[in-house]
């Protein structure tokens, strides 16, 4: 699990991993934000539309700290590309006032 990957689960969520890559072995957990179905949210400086490798969009304030036993049976849709994720690390630190 990579920071800036998405994610299908199988309780049917899609979520972006949000930290740093490494972490789940630490801790075995992960920070994603739930993503939203393309076009419930516009695009705003907590809110970043993603075309691909899922349209869809993340919405900061929708943090999760996942468990790795949750990605069993999750499958890997592929990572954003690299100004989705600057864009959502500017919406991370928006939204915590960093």
């Amino acid at each position: 699990m990579n920071r800036g990957e998405i994610w299908s689960l199988a309780d049917g969520r899609n979520i972006l991993v949000i930290s740093l890559t490494g972490l789940e072995e630490a801790y075995g957990a992960v920070l994603a934000i739930v993503l939203h179905d393309s076009g419930r949210y516009p695009d705003t400086a907590m809110s970043v539309v993603i075309g691909d490798p899922l349209p869809c969009t993340a919405v900061a304030v929708n943090i999760v700290q996942l468990r790795t036993e949750r990605f069993d049976g999750a499958k890997l849709l592929g990572p954003v590309d690299t100004a989705a994720m600057v864009r959502v690390d500017a919406a991370l630190r928006a939204v915590q006032d960093l």
